[in-house]
């Protein structure tokens, strides 16, 4: 679709006004003449969000679990806290460990977030040793204990629920082509496992069953599944880890189109050097890769590696980082039950911009700006519905989540700065 180009010598009165509003005293140096109009459509729908959340793995680091504190600051959505909505847990091996993952993901669950697990290896009496490689693994599932194996994840699930925590998923296994550290599966023997033993794994419980989860979406696991009827039967839906994934990599009609969502449910982004979180503009790639996943891949829920790390949007001190509310871009405002609606998505070069509407004459839009530049850029609700207000909230070198009210609009649009490394949401109220 082609939009009608922008000029930025914006000499109109309406737009003077709008870059007064925004804090912006002069019309910014770059020409944007090649910036289309993003044009809004809420009558075209695309996916529903479930959320943005991360993992609380208590087990693997010596700090422990988190405090109540920085379960607040993570998956409350007040001011300065990060407005999580679903928590990873681990399904440990050892069933006497169980009960580690419980404090944090009922805390979690009362502040409304959803919980799901992944399990990393079987119990010592179900697995051979492997040979350390990523495609032969530290251990290997006996193929003559498949039904303990559904057994014990069964169990894992019944336990968690005793616990008073509604589990959403379980998974099949954490990234078994990437396993030179736990437990590596064929992607044949995993269809083979699901189609077999798939609802034992749930059988009694509300728990939905999640597929493998890829540590690159490499597509070979889900073909597995996709050819294998009675395997795809009991997948409820599908997960799958971003290590490395690049744009290009995330779209994938034969899941998108399959009618079961699709959960990207770890990544670290770009690195996990330590001390790493608040490097800017490195930070920003965290809003790119969000948005990537969410409009090239259809993703329906963005969930992080460790929430609490030096790499992560928590700081180890409990505080939110440079990629923390770079995140909280989206998982502040953009909420589980959101449908990802059609928007104009790249209007300048490096510019990257993705809208979402809610059930209270609301929509939600994000722009990525990677580029060098700055620039006025102009948003329509090309769909007809007349705009009431526009909030805007923005994370900058020098801001974060900073908020501009009352952006001037002329009821069908409003222009907006983009400064030069940035991400900016804008919270748009529509006439109901």
């Amino acid at each position: 679709m082609n939009f009608k180009k922008i000029t930025v010598r914006i000499i109109s009165s309406f737009t003077a006004a709008a870059l007064a509003v925004t804090g912006f005293s002069m019309i910014p140096a770059i020409d944007a003449a090649a910036a289309d109009v993003v044009t809004v459509d809420t009558t075209t729908t695309y996916q529903t969000i479930r959320g943005f959340g991360g993992i609380n793995l208590p087990e693997w680091i010596s700090q422990g679990d988190m405090t109540d504190a920085q379960v607040q600051k993570a998956f409350g959505n007040g001011k300065d806290e990060l407005g999580l909505t679903i928590l990873r847990i681990y399904c440990s091996d050892d069933s006497s460990a169980w009960a580690r993952a419980v404090p944090t993901a009922k805390r979690a669950q009362a502040l409304g977030a959803t919980i799901f697990a992944t399990p990393w290896n079987p119990p010592a009496s179900m697995r051979i040793n492997g040979d350390n490689t990523i495609k032969g693994g530290k251990y290997q599932l006996r193929k003559d204990k498949w039904a303990d194996y559904a057994k014990h994840l069964n169990n894992f699930v019944k336990y968690i629920e005793g616990q008073g925590i509604n589990l959403y998923s379980v998974s099949v296994q954490n990234e078994p082509d990437y396993a030179a550290e736990w437990t590596y599966w064929s992607p044949s023997d995993l269809a083979s496992f699901i189609a077999q033993y798939g609802k034992s794994v749930t059988s009694g419980t509300k728990a939905k069953l999640m597929s493998p989860e890829s540590f690159q979406y490499r597509k070979d696991i889900y073909n597995a599944i996709f050819s294998n009827p009675q395997a795809l039967a009991n997948t409820d839906l599908f997960g799958t880890h971003f290590y490395g994934t690049q744009r290009s990599q995330m779209d994938f009609p034969t899941i998108e189109n399959s009618g079961k969502e699709l959960w990207m449910t770890e990544v670290y982004v770009p690195n996990s050097d330590a001390d790493s979180n608040d490097r800017w503009p490195e930070s920003l790639q965290v809003s790119e890769n969000i948005h990537n996943g969410l409009v090239v891949g259809g993703l329906n829920a963005y969930v992080w590696w460790y929430i609490r790390r030096s790499y992560s949007p928590m700081k180890e001190n409990g505080q939110i980082s440079k990629r923390g509310y770079c995140m909280a871009q989206y998982s502040k405002f953009v909420r589980p039950g959101d449908v990802r609606i059609a928007a104009t998505e790249i209007p300048s070069k490096d510019v990257y911009v993705s809208a979402y509407k809610n059930n209270k004459n609301q929509v939600t839009v994000v722009a990525v700006n990677k580029s060098s530049d700055g620039y006025a850029q102009k948003f329509n609700i090309g769909s007809g519905e007349k705009i009431v207000d526009v909030d805007r909230y923005r994370t900058s070198a020098n801001e974060n989540l900073a908020l501009t009210e009352n952006l001037e609009n002329d009821g069908s649009g409003f222009f907006a700065q983009l400064p030069a490394s940035s991400v900016s949401t804008f919270v748009i109220s529509l006439e109901g």
